[in-house]
């Protein structure tokens, strides 16, 4: 429902110095949305950050490419909408499938085979000495837990974004209550559209390369999951 100030010209509205407002039904007809020419080229991403906040998610799309990873879009969508987001994105990834197969999954590096090394290291077929770790686990360093690398900890939010170039003119980001998908064998294209009157109209188009989509819908349907609220302890009966 949309509210607009009555035209003074027209002599059904009143007198000018009636403030009443005159109530009208809006349709939107999504058959199409307009493409600002600056938008229409879209961005590349190869990673998408997830800020989730009471009324809304945020979608950092990251181009982790070079010495410097930066931002190339912020979009940000109700969590109605980034519900909706998740279900045709997982439509999509099952029409994909259909097409092209399985969806890529990330490449892991190959493990370094033993006599790569431009070193030319002799390995002695002699016993070790029990509880002793080789060069590659440790360059003779008891086995201990002490000794064993821990594991690392979950990076702040502060430092990531540290990191990250996040230009000015887009820390307020794109505004989106309608997402339009398509794909190739390659990539995913996303169409984050403002569906308002009197034009429905695309706010941002991101690529996102293939083998990231899965990853994204992951943490994108996680960040909208309702916290697990744990269980209350039963109160024990009065004696």
């Amino acid at each position: 429902m949309s509210q607009f100030p009555g035209d003074p010209a027209d002599p059904s509205h009143g007198s000018p110095d009636d403030d009443r407002t005159v109530h009208g039904q809006v349709r939107h007809h999504q058959l199409s949305a307009r493409v600002p020419e600056d938008i229409g080229h879209g961005a590349f991403s190869n990673g998408v950050m997830i800020l989730t906040g009471p009324f809304e998610v945020v979608l950092d799309f990251v181009l982790r490419l070079g010495e410097q990873q930066r931002v190339t879009s912020r979009v940000i969508l109700p969590h109605v909408v980034g519900r909706q987001f998740v279900a045709a994105l997982q439509d999509n990834i099952a029409n994909y499938e259909r097409r092209f197969g399985p969806m890529p999954g990330m490449p892991k590096p190959l493990p370094e085979r033993p006599g790569d090394g431009s070193h030319g290291e002799q390995r002695s077929n002699e016993p070790r000495s029990p509880g002793v770790e080789t060069s590659f686990a440790g360059a003779g360093v008891p086995y201990h837990p002490e000794n064993q690398p821990s594991i690392p900890q979950q990076p702040q939010i502060e430092d990531i974004y540290q990191e990250l170039k996040l230009p000015d003119a887009m820390l307020s980001g794109r505004y989106a209550n309608a997402v339009l998908i398509r794909h190739s064998a390659t990539e995913f294209c996303f169409d984050f559209i403002t569906n308002v009157y009197p034009r429905s109209a695309v706010s941002s188009r991101v690529f996102l390369a293939a083998p990231h989509v899965v990853p994204f819908l992951k943490s994108l349907t996680r960040s909208l999951s309702p916290p697990e609220i744990p269980p209350q302890p039963t109160p024990s009966p009065e004696e």
